[in-house]
């Protein structure tokens, strides 16, 4: 077999795994969908594994713990923000609305942004962010 030969098959195969974009986002898309079912599926499995151990003592002890508490309470905000996501905007919706909630996406205020003149504007440290993730 000549060089030539081999080099136009090797151009045919790739031409014929060659994906158009729209099969790449579905891939893109698919990749997302496992990786997000996978998380959830250990979300779930974590947490009930921690409600079915509530019999023990050390369990409830550790439950205790003031830190704790805040990070359950932010991991349940998170929760309920993809619950109603994923359950209740259009999939054909604009994305960027969804998220952190921290207004960078779609403004739904209609009000213009007017900062009395007495406030100075907020100041961020450098090199420091001070984003707050709350639910629109």
């Amino acid at each position: 077999m000549s060089y030539k030969r081999i080099l136009n098959n090797i151009q045919e195969q790739i031409k014929a795994n060659d994906e158009t974009p729209q099969e790449e986002l579905m891939e893109y898309k698919k990749d997302f969908l496992e990786m997000n079912i996978g998380s959830l599926k250990a979300i779930m499995k974590h947490a009930e594994a921690i409600l079915m151990s509530l019999d023990d003592s050390s369990v409830k002890n550790n439950l205790t713990e003031s830190w704790l508490q805040g990070k359950i309470a932010i991991t349940e905000d998170y929760m309920r923000t993809i619950h109603d996501f994923v359950k209740y905007v259009p999939s054909d919706d604009d994305k960027v609305s969804a998220g952190c909630g921290c207004g960078g996406g779609k403004k739904n205020n209609t009000k213009p942004n007017v900062q009395k003149q007495s406030q100075a504007p907020k100041q961020e440290p450098k090199g420091k962010s001070e984003h707050i993730h709350k639910p629109q």
